[in-house]
């Protein structure tokens, strides 16, 4: 294992049923590699040889006993053993861990492979296309995955765990070392500490790769480390835990606060990731250590249990927690850089233009992926279909949207209206799949923010008017308000006149009433005791 070497990753290419199968990769074929996923993106290789040009990572932080018990009972409980009884090339040897790439598990989200015999057929493919192997693969959401990780008990875990620092690159980009100088300048007093602590996890998990495993002399060079592991890991974790309630505010006060603290933002986040990554590892190496054990091995196993169980937990949300920082961070910085004021942000030894800042957070966001096995993805550019103005929309306004439509939600529908109010006001109507936004244009292109939002399952009624000779009139009845909404001339004939017409038929296919606010009366319902006397 090199836990901080560049790593290539694996390529798994499905086969499917929509005619699109390389002429190369026959169904009939016999596969020589079987994969068996233990977490997403991560696993275990069987097969009579590595495959050519992939890089797999051996069994370590076990004892040689142990790796044999785990590669036998994974054999058997995949069934790996019995294709071996059968005959199958290689069947029963394993090589150790693969790793796909996220891009590969983007696409098996959509694809639909082949299936034989319960397993999911396709091929490794090196990063250039070529075929290196044909594949039997069983997903981890699959039911045999999961009676196989419930046979392996915790040992399935401490494998993910081993090849979480496998996937660590040493290489910084220029714009992550910007932040680990950011970093040293605002916390001195913790760079030290943090610093140390980093680099001494790293030479023993170096140490245990090169004595195969943990043992006792590799182990107490960090043994009496874990209060200052944690201590430095509460740290970090509440600095960025109370950036992110910052941030959880209106889209004005979050800009003023990314101005105000994008460079501490940006220091903790990376001090957050260096301490989390030597308490992960000091973890690693620990589970390592306790499994070396045999003579315990019995009731080491709850221990064992225990401890990955936790790690795990605690690890997933330390990450996610930094990926939505940087996220947020990462979105409002790409925002003040649309809008048409100049901004300056302030760092620690000179002043950085907004540029600087994104590029800086983008790199960190990228890290953070990598670390996670994730793709990073921006927001794809607005490209609404129905578009209600005299003209184009303006580019700037789908710019400056693209970072504040909430979440991931495609824009359907912008439109320009009018604010019926004493004196009118220009303003924007958007419509995605889950809420309508209505914000006066100056707003937008100004300041970058959208005044009201509602959901769409808040929508009871909506009614269209037209008008002679000016522009239609659009009534939008939510469970608060009574909004109404005026078009400009242009919008009373022709095309303007059509688009505005399908933008209030996308928002009345919204409308709804819900059983909760429907209500009877038997004056209705069964009619009037007077009524009832006259039919007699």
């Amino acid at each position: 294992m090199a836990p901080e070497a560049e790593a290539s990753e694996n390529e798994l290419s499905t086969l499917v049923d929509n005619g699109t199968l390389d002429a190369t990769v026959l169904p009939n074929d016999e596969p020589t590699v079987s994969l068996v996923e233990i977490e997403p993106g991560l696993a275990v290789l069987f097969g009579d040889q590595p495959p050519i040009g992939f890089d797999v990572i051996p069994f370590e932080m076990m004892s040689a006993h142990a790796n044999q018990g785990l590669t036998d009972k994974l054999a058997m409980a995949s069934g790996i053993g019995n294709l071996a009884a059968q005959g199958a090339q290689g069947a029963t040897t394993v090589q150790g861990l693969v790793r796909l790439a996220p891009e590969t598990l983007q696409v098996l989200k959509t694809a639909q492979p082949m299936t034989s015999g319960g397993w999911n057929l396709g091929a490794l493919v090196t990063t250039n296309g070529k075929i290196a192997n044909l594949v039997r693969w069983a997903p981890v959401t699959g039911a045999q995955t999961a009676s196989i990780l419930s046979a392996l008990g915790p040992a399935a875990a401490l494998l993910a765990l081993q090849v979480q620092l496998a996937s660590i690159s040493r290489r910084l980009d220029e714009n992550v070392q910007l932040t680990r100088d950011v970093l040293r300048a605002l916390h001195e007093d913790q760079w030290a500490t943090l610093l140390g602590l980093h680099e001494t996890t790293l030479r023993a998990v170096r140490e245990a790769q090169a004595a195969s495993g943990v043992n006792d002399h590799v182990f107490a060079s960090i043994a009496t480390r874990d209060a200052d592991l944690r201590k430095q890991r509460h740290l970090f974790t509440s600095l960025v835990r109370r950036h992110i309630t910052a941030l959880d505010t209106d889209g004005q006060s979050r800009r003023t606060y990314v101005q105000k603290n994008v460079d501490q933002i940006l220091a903790d986040a990376h001090g957050m990731l260096m301490a989390e990554w030597s308490w992960y590892r000091f973890q690693v190496l620990r589970a390592g250590h306790i499994s070396r054990d045999e003579a315990h091995a019995a009731e080491n196993e709850g221990l064992l249990a225990e401890l990955v169980a936790e790690t795990q937990r605690e690890h997933t949300q330390v990450m996610e927690d930094v990926a939505d920082l940087l996220a947020g961070l990462e979105r409002q910085c790409r925002l003040i850089a649309e809008l048409p004021a100049e901004f300056s942000l302030p760092f620690t030894a000179k002043r950085q233009d907004i540029k600087s800042a994104v590029d800086m957070a983008e790199a960190l966001a990228e890290r953070v992926a990598i670390l996670r096995n994730r793709v990073h993805t921006q927001t794809a550019p607005l490209d609404p279909p129905l578009t209600v103005f005299a003209e184009a929309v303006p580019d700037e306004v789908l710019r400056i949207l693209r970072w504040v439509v909430p979440g991931e939600e495609p824009l359907l529908a912008i439109a320009d209206v009018n604010l019926d109010r004493l004196v009118g006001e220009d303003a924007y109507l958007g419509v995605t799949p889950a809420r309508l936004f209505i914000s006066a244009q100056s707003s937008v292109r100004k300041q970058g923010t959208i005044e009201r939002e509602f959901p769409l399952s808040d929508v009871r009624y909506v009614r269209f008017r037209e008008r002679d000779k000016r522009g239609p009139v659009l009534d939008i009845i939510t469970t608060d308000e009574n909004i109404r909404l005026t078009f400009d001339d242009w919008a009373g004939k022709g095309q303007g006149l059509d688009d505005s017409r399908r933008l209030a038929n996308l928002l009345a296919a919204a409308m709804n009433l819900p059983e909760t606010e429907r209500r009877t009366d038997p004056l209705l319902s069964g009619g009037s005791s007077t009524e009832r006397a006259i039919t007699r």
